[in-house]
Order: structure tokens, then C-alpha cells, then sequence
């Protein structure tokens, strides 16, 4: 059987990820080596700060498999992920600490620069964040078009200029390897509208059920529909942890993403309830782990 375009992609995204770092949770877990390793990563700035280089040692002792670091914009002369010296050292610390940079976060580029799916400097900015990507080591990013930056679908020409800036974005993705990955407020079938207009396998979806119920609708059923447009996932539960399902019914979830077939990180972006962000961190590891499945 011909595989298809986007499966070759994730493939491949896939592929190369495993030979940048060996999970630790596939040891952990004695999984076969024809199972795919379960991967969890957290974002930085729940960690502690954006952009912050020594978060990586700190995903290293809480248990981590990854990161999720942001390409920030301060008006000082804060160093950040734009500066290609500053990339080599995030990329040497990850190595040194057996921590996968599992995707880049946009930041917020300041209020001349919003919003991300309209002002010209986006496209400019993602651009530059496609060579940051690759060059840190990740083919994963995430553009939040969000708060200030959220799309509204019944404006024609908002959605027109999104998609022809998106186009355009995507012919630097591909040559460079990378997903840009759309986190947002609208529906699976807004999205699909959304990806569809652009036609690139290398612009998809960063999932977000916690958004989707909170903003939008209850998210079951969504994976469904977005399938392998999925890149990767974020897992959060407002002020509580992992394991209170008051909320979200994350075991209904995790059998969603298991049925489509979702092999890409969960990526932490959890608060810390207890005030004990390293405790509070691994119950919601344990909690992931324990709930969440990887196909074969």
C-alpha cells in the first residue's frame, strides 16, 4: 500500500526525533522495541520562564522526556533563540541533558507585531522561527493564532489573508523539514477549512482540547476528525491535576488519540496546584503514563 504525503511527513518528523534522544520512558517502561516509546515533554514557561536555558536541566530531574522551548522578543538585550549563538548552546544543553526539544513556541512578539495571523511581520517571524526550528533540532512549532491573534472564521478576509500568508510560509516548512502546527479557539471543522485552503502538509493542527472546552465546545470527537492533521498535543487541567477528570474526561481522550493513531508527544502545559512544581509534575507524568497509550 502507497503511503500518502502527510504520512510520509510524520513519518519522517517521527523518525527523526528518535535518533536526536532515546526516551528514558522507554526504558522505564520495558517497552518492545516495535512499540513506539511514550513521549512527554512541558512547555517552558511552565516550567518557570520563556526562553530560559537552564529549564532544560530542570525537565531533566523532574523526569521529562522534552521540552517545548519559546522564541521570545524582549525590547532589552535579553539573549534569545534568534541569535544563532544562543541556539548552539540550547541545542549542546538538551544533548548534555538527554532532553529532547520537542517543538518551538512563538512568544508573544510584542503589540506591533499582532496579530500573528494578519500583520505582515508574521510571516517574517515564522520564517525565521522555520530556520530556528532546525536548527535547535526540532521539526515542530507552534503558532498560536489565539487571544489577540485568534481567527475569526466569519471574516472573509481575515481567513483569505491567514491562508495566502500560510502558503507562502509553508513552501520555507518544507524545504527545511518542519510543521508549523496552528494552536486556536476554532472547531475541527474550521480548522480542516483552514488547512485545506492552505493545501500543505506541513502547516497542521496543535491540539488543545483544554482550549477547545473551555472556548469553543466539548473536544470529544474532534481527534477523530482532524486525524493525521493532529502534529502534536498539549495536556493541561486549569488549576488541578492531571487526575481530576471533573472537567476533562482525559481517559475518553486518550482513547481518541489512540484510535487515530497519534505517535507525537503530549506536551505538558500544567500549572502546579500544590504550589511543588517538581511533585506536581511527576503526578501528572504518572498520570499521563498511565492513561495515555501509543499505537504500534
Amino acid at each position: 500500500m502507497r503511503m500518502t504525503r502527510r504520512e510520509l511527513v510524520k513519518q519522517a518528523a517521527f523518525g527523526s526525533s528518535l535518533l536526536a534522544v532515546t526516551p528514558r520512558s522507554n526504558a522505564r517502561q520495558g517497552a518492545p522495541a516495535s512499540t513506539v516509546p511514550m513521549r512527554i515533554g512541558m512547555t517552558d514557561w511552565n516550567l518557570g520562564k520563556r526562553g530560559d536555558i537552564t529549564k532544560i536541566a530542570l525537565a531533566r530531574e523532574i523526569g521529562l522526556d522534552g521540552i517545548q522551548v519559546s522564541v521570545t522578543y524582549p525590547t532589552d538585550d535579553t539573549p534569545t533563540l534568534r541569535d544563532p549563538k544562543v541556539q548552539a548552546q540550547f541545542k549542546q544543553a538538551a544533548l548534555e541533558n538527554g532532553i529532547q526539544i520537542c517543538s518551538l513556541a512563538i512568544g508573544s512578539p510584542g503589540k506591533s507585531r499582532l496579530p500573528l495571523h494578519t500583520n505582515p511581520a508574521a510571516a517574517i517571524l515564522l520564517v525565521e522561527a522555520i530556520e530556528v526550528a532546525r536548527s535547535i533540532g526540532t521539526r515542530n512549532i507552534l503558532l498560536p493564532i489565539l487571544g489577540d491573534s485568534h481567527i475569526h472564521m466569519e471574516n472573509e478576509q481575515e481567513v483569505a489573508t491567514f491562508v495566502a500568508m500560510m502558503k507562502e510560509v509553508a513552501r520555507y516548512a518544507e524545504k527545511a523539514g518542519v510543521v508549523v502546527a496552528l494552536e486556536d479557539w476554532i472547531s475541527a471543522e474550521d480548522n480542516i477549512k483552514l488547512l485545506d485552503a492552505i493545501g500543505s502538509d506541513y502547516v497542521g493542527v496543535y491540539y488543545d482540547a483544554r482550549n477547545i472546552k473551555s472556548r469553543v465546545h466539548d473536544p470529544y470527537g474532534e481527534p477523530k476528525k482532524l486525524g493525521k492533521r493532529i502534529n502534536q498535543v498539549h495536556v493541561k487541567n486549569g488549576p488541578k491535576l492531571m487526575r481530576d477528570t471533573d472537567v476533562m474526561e482525559w481517559p475518553r481522550l486518550a482513547q481518541e488519540y489512540y484510535d487515530i493513531g497519534y505517535k507525537g508527544w503530549y506536551v505538558l502545559e500544567t500549572d502546579s496546584p500544590n504550589k511543588d512544581l517538581i511533585a506536581d509534575t511527576r503526578a501528572n507524568i504518572e498520570y499521563v503514563r498511565k492513561t495515555f497509550k501509543m499505537p504500534a
